[in-house]
C-alpha cells in the first residue's frame, strides 16, 4: 500500500512540476491549467513548496521503467470512481496514524502474503470470503467450536499445539526479518 501511495504522490508532484519553475509574470498571465497550477503553488506554505521540490527531485532520479510504472498507477487512480478514491484516502490516513512498529508488522505480513504461491492465496481468499458470508451468529459458533476443540485437548496436546504455533511464528519472523 505504501508503494502505491508513494507512486500516487510522486506522480501528483510530477504533474505539478511546471509550477516549480520560476514564474514570468503572475498567474493571470498564464493559460488555463498552468494558471491553476501557479495559483495552487502560491497558496502553498514554504514548507509545502520545499516538500514538493524534494519529491520532484526524487522523481527526476527514478529510472525510466519506474516512472512508467508510476504513470500507469496514476492513470488507474484517475479512472477510479470518487467513492473508491475516498475509501483509499481514508485507509491511507488510517495507515499514517498507525505507530511505526504496527506499520512494519503489517508490511511484513503483506510480504509473507505476496510470497505465498498463487493457488494458496486463492484458497485462502475463498475460505475468507466464505467466512465473511457467515452470519454473526455462525461466526461466533465457529469461534466457540475452535475454543471448545482447544479446551478438549489434553494438556500435552495443548502444549504441543502451542509449540507448533510458536515455531511457525518464529519461522515467519525469521523470513520477514531478512
Amino acid at each position: 500500500m505504501m508503494r502505491a501511495m508513494t507512486a500516487i504522490l510522486v506522480l501528483a508532484f510530477y504533474l505539478a512540476a511546471p509550477t516549480l519553475a520560476p514564474a514570468q509574470g503572475g498567474p493571470e498571465d498564464r493559460p488555463g491549467k498552468e494558471r491553476e497550477r501557479l495559483e495552487r503553488w502560491e497558496r502553498m506554505t514554504p514548507q509545502q513548496r520545499q516538500e514538493l521540490r524534494d519529491r520532484f527531485e526524487r522523481w527526476k532520479n527514478l529510472p525510466p521503467e519506474r516512472k512508467e510504472e508510476v504513470r500507469k498507477k496514476f492513470e488507474a487512480w484517475r479512472k477510479l470512481p470518487p467513492d473508491e478514491k475516498a475509501k483509499i484516502r481514508r485507509n491511507f490516513e488510517r495507515w499514517r496514524q498507525l505507530p511505526p512498529e504496527e506499520r512494519e508488522r503489517l508490511e511484513r505480513r503483506w510480504e509473507r502474503w505476496r510470497e505465498l504461491p498463487p493457488e494458496r492465496r486463492e484458497a485462502l481468499k475463498r475460505r475468507f470470503e466464505k467466512f465473511l458470508e457467515l452470519s454473526p451468529k455462525e461466526k461466533q459458533e465457529l469461534r466457540e467450536k475452535a475454543r471448545e476443540r482447544f479446551q478438549s485437548l489434553s494438556p500435552e496436546e495443548k502444549n504441543a499445539l502451542r509449540e507448533r504455533w510458536k515455531e511457525r511464528l518464529e519461522r515467519h519472523r525469521d523470513k520477514t526479518d531478512r
